[in-house]
């Protein structure tokens, strides 16, 4: 397979799973890690083979929104081609601000607030605002810093899930309303 097929095959699956609105940002950074080692200069058949086949798994993987599964193939093929994956990027991440959080946070404190007066059909309105403006935000902020970025998307998959549950319960909704604050206020 060439490296070409196999980045219309990654291309392809990222653009399918960005028309269905759901956030892949672990796998799709994995895909472009992928993407800049096939990109290497001199670089062996056999690793070229490697890593085209951990594209089409990761691709595979992403196409059924399982990221743990898509960052494998990537690690995987990265391990089989002889590339260490980056991990000093990873400590300077933590250290890179994410930008402004303030709104996000004032809107999950007072969906925390109406959740604490029980009223989880608002509280499930109004955290429809926050996802809405973390939305607008997201290709701000994931520039900023895709590592916080990441942890905080998946706090707010925890909360929107949790929130529109078929039976939600407030202490669930509070404390998951609770650590996403936290996970925000340490990003900040």
């Amino acid at each position: 397979m060439t490296h070409k097929l196999v980045s219309l095959i990654m291309i392809s699956a990222a653009i399918a799973v960005g028309s269905a609105g759901v956030a892949r940002a672990d796998c799709e950074s994995d895909l472009v890690l992928l993407e800049k080692a096939l990109a290497a200069p001199n670089l062996k058949p056999a690793a070229k083979t490697a890593l085209d086949a951990a594209g089409v798994a990761g691709a595979a993987a992403m196409k059924k929104d399982d990221d743990a599964a898509c960052n494998k193939a990537v690690m995987d093929g990265l391990a089989s081609a002889g590339i260490a994956p980056p991990q000093a990027a990873a400590s300077v991440a933590t250290t890179v601000p994410i930008g402004d959080l303030t709104p996000l946070k004032t809107i999950a404190a007072d969906t925390l607030k109406i959740v604490k007066t029980g009223d989880l059909a608002a509280a499930k309105t109004r955290v429809k605002d926050l996802e809405t403006l973390w939305d607008k935000s997201a290709k701000t902020l994931k520039a900023a810093n895709i590592d916080k970025w990441k942890v905080i998307d998946k706090a707010l998959d925890t909360t929107f899930k949790t929130l529109r549950a078929a039976s939600p319960k407030a202490t669930d909704s509070a404390a998951v309303l609770e650590a996403l604050i936290a996970t925000m206020d340490k990003a900040s």
